[in-house]
């Protein structure tokens, strides 16, 4: 599917996917997009590379996309993400070393990422976080 064309679009809600692999590279055109949820998208393993160039996403829920493995560092571009909910995801081993960029959080949810290693220093520069 062609999401380039939905340029009013503010959120988009592809949960339950089963069969999702991989994110259509036009998503990132959605230059309106506020809200991302990915719940139970179980084949996911990546996000795209390009992931950064919605610079308008305010939340981004990914809960059980047990396939994620990482994260794209050009995650750090989203400054104006409040909300980074990433639960359930087995996989996931670490996050960006520059975290800390994402200065606008104000809630991070972490649960369950059983495979997630230590957080980098740069998590103390959040200092909009409430919820951890």
């Amino acid at each position: 599917m062609e999401f380039g064309k939905l340029q009013s679009l503010v959120e988009l809600n592809l949960s339950r996917c089963s069969q999702l692999g991989c994110l259509h590279d036009s998503i990132v055109h959605l230059s309106q997009l506020k809200t991302f949820r990915l719940l139970e998208c179980h084949k996911l393993k990546n996000l795209l590379e390009e992931f950064g160039k919605l610079e308008s996403l305010v939340q981004l829920d990914l809960f059980n996309c047990s396939q994620l493995g990482c994260l794209p560092y050009s995650i750090m571009h989203l400054l104006k993400l409040k909300t980074f909910r990433l639960l359930e995801c087995h996989k996931l081993e670490n996050l960006p070393v520059d975290f800390g960029k994402l200065q606008s959080l104000v809630e991070l949810n972490l649960s369950k990422c059983s495979q997630l290693g230590c957080l980098h220093d740069s998590i103390v520069h959040l200092s909009q976080l409430k919820t951890f």
